[in-house]
């Protein structure tokens, strides 16, 4: 799986942000299935490869004195990388701002433990993220197809309209814009294509399927 191919599918299309924008695609480890680990971005391994990308961004950048500091931390995954995404959260000093996932939460493979594991670090995410709404807006998409990750996506889904249901009714509009769970109107292999790009320019954005 040469990364250079991947680029495309995953989405990163930075043509409609405007920020400054730091794209990192990692290498990950084919298990079976569709489960996939990233075993060197656990433990904080996930911000010493931001540190690492920062660093040789500024050995790039014409008159740069100083490593470029990171301003928010957006984490996407797409389908076997769903559920590593999660364990990434868990174990990241540095949580990330917003999260958009693409047809990835199988849930855990049975045979290994609990399908369900990992709800329990979403649900301290989104506390963590609701305490600092509106002041450093957030944002959780999951994008997802019934047959393949309906079940765990819908959990999610059920863990929003909790923290939803607790927040400052002046912002639930908002919020639920920004911290939603729906279903994909296009095929798997095409979700992170066609919804990064725009998540990525506005992370409230109404995907319109027929398009």
């Amino acid at each position: 799986m040469p990364l250079i191919e991947k680029v495309t599918r995953s989405g990163l299309d930075l043509s409609g942000r405007t920020r400054p924008t730091l794209v990192l695609l990692p290498r990950g480890n084919w298990i079976r299935h569709y489960y996939y680990d990233f075993p060197a971005l656990l433990s904080g391994g996930i911000d010493q490869l931001i540190d690492y990308g920062l660093h040789c961004l500024a050995e790039v950048m014409p008159n740069r004195q100083e490593v470029p500091a990171l301003n928010r931390f957006i984490l996407s995954a797409h389908s076997g990388g769903g559920m590593p995404a999660i364990d990434v959260i868990a174990e990241a000093p540095r949580l990330p701002d917003e999260a958009y996932i693409f047809d990835g939460l199988y849930g855990r493979d049975p045979a290994g433990g609990n399908p369900t594991q990992g709800l329990e670090v979403i649900d301290r995410w989104l506390t963590e993220r609701f305490a600092q709404e509106p002041q450093r807006p957030g944002a959780l998409r999951v994008i997802f197809i019934e047959q393949q990750t309906g079940p765990f996506s819908r959990l999610v889904g059920e863990l929003i309209a909790r923290h939803l249901a607790t927040s400052d009714p002046d912002l639930t509009a908002g919020l639920s814009r920004r911290y939603r769970v729906e279903p994909s109107g296009v095929q798997h292999s095409q979700v992170a294509r066609r919804c990064l790009p725009e998540l990525l320019t506005a992370s409230d954005t109404q995907f319109d399927w027929r398009r």
